[in-house]
């Protein structure tokens, strides 16, 4: 039944729908513009078809009307989050995907509240029977969901907090917190009268105080030699050369775990680069590694200066710029007398990219050939 009310919506569903595709047609069809006047489209049809639903909440009969005015419906605001829901999945579609799937999420739990809601007003004349029916159907639901959020809330404020802080300020403020948690919990198992309104209280100002907190050294940024890191990508930077890289050799492990399975091994002794397959003691010039299998180099060092072992695997093209580069992989720098592991998974042939081979930055002239079959 198209009602009085409804008509309105209606016909703003229409013109706004027309007016989507004028623009579509003759501005752009990718553009906000038609975005927003499309969801404005979808906005009036749904307000147009719950108001038809409703009847323009006119009531036909004495008893109708009766029955409206004994049990009004309790205010909610998942009305509320549902409209924000779809706001934020029409701008997610042209903004962010995070926005998109945030909108999922208000538009899926105000929506289950928001019926739950409706069914338990309705299910009979006693609001206090009624609330407690709500709550039988969706407190195992929000309760975890709730503590969940609240958890996320805590760790991700707390991370920005130990991210803007000094390494030494932080142990000190690991230190502080965790003594006001355990002296707190003594006082709460010492003294159960201090349970209830009061603990509350004061982990409700501690919430809001680490939260507040959070936000503020969240906006300040992180400190200076994490973003410097970040700009620089100090965990995967790295330079295969003869010299010691800044972050890439930062306290090198030099040494590898005895069940790391190896299928050939490099030795360096008195500037000589000498390659050996696992099992066989005789010097070989080309080792073949099988393609697109994960293989592990060993780097044994006798030398008394460090060397690290660099694979040179051809070029490869930077994004879609159509430069190359060079791609090399290599290990941290070895010292005398320890040992290195390489890594390697190669993808094409040597004939297609290649050629491949193992060299020691230092010893100009000595290479290892890697046949890639």
């Amino acid at each position: 039944m198209i009602t009085t009310g409804s008509k309105y919506f209606y016909g703003v569903t229409v013109l706004a729908t027309i007016a989507m595709v004028l623009y579509m047609l003759f501005v752009n069809p990718n553009d906000i513009g038609a975005v927003a006047l499309g969801s404005l489209a979808s906005a009036a049809a749904l307000l147009g078809g719950l108001t038809s639903f409703t009847r323009d909440s006119t009531a036909h009969s004495v008893k109708e009307a009766s029955a409206a005015a004994t049990q009004p419906a309790p205010a909610a605001v998942w009305p509320l989050i549902v409209a924000v829901g779809i706001v934020m999945l029409v701008f997610g579609l042209a903004t962010n995907p995070i926005v998109f799937v945030l909108g999922i999420v208000a538009l899926v739990a105000g929506a289950v509240e928001w019926l739950v809601q409706d069914y338990a007003s309705r299910a009979s004349a006693d609001s206090e029977f009624n609330s407690q029916l709500r709550g039988r159907l969706l407190h195992p639901l929000e309760f975890p969901v709730g503590a969940a959020v609240v958890v996320g809330i805590i760790a991700i404020s707390f991370s920005r907090i130990m991210l803007n802080i000094s390494k030494s300020a932080g142990a000190v403020v690991f230190i502080v917190v965790s003594s006001l948690v355990l002296v707190l919990g003594f006082l709460v198992a010492l003294k159960p009268s201090m349970r209830g309104r009061a603990i509350g209280t004061l982990c409700s100002v501690g919430f809001v105080a680490l939260v507040g907190a959070g936000i503020v050294t969240g906006i300040s940024g992180e400190r200076a030699e994490l973003v410097e890191a970040a700009e620089e990508d100090h965990y995967s930077h790295m330079e295969c050369g003869a010299e010691a890289d800044k972050y890439f050799d930062k306290h090198p492990n030099n040494a590898v775990s005895l069940k790391s399975a190896t299928l050939a091994t490099i030795t360096v002794r008195d500037g000589k680069m000498i390659a050996t397959l696992s099992g066989l003691d005789a010097p070989v010039e080309k080792v073949t590694i099988p393609a697109s299998s994960p293989v592990q180099v060993l780097f044994h060092n006798l030398d008394s200066e460090e060397h690290r072992l660099v694979a040179e695997l051809g070029e490869k093209k930077v994004a879609d710029t159509g430069v190359k580069e060079k791609s090399e992989q290599c290990t941290q720098l070895t010292g005398e007398d320890q040992v290195n592991v390489l890594t390697l998974n190669i993808r094409k042939p040597s004939i297609a990219a290649g050629p491949y081979k193992l060299t020691v930055p230092g010893l100009e002239g000595q290479e290892i050939e890697v046949y890639v079959p």
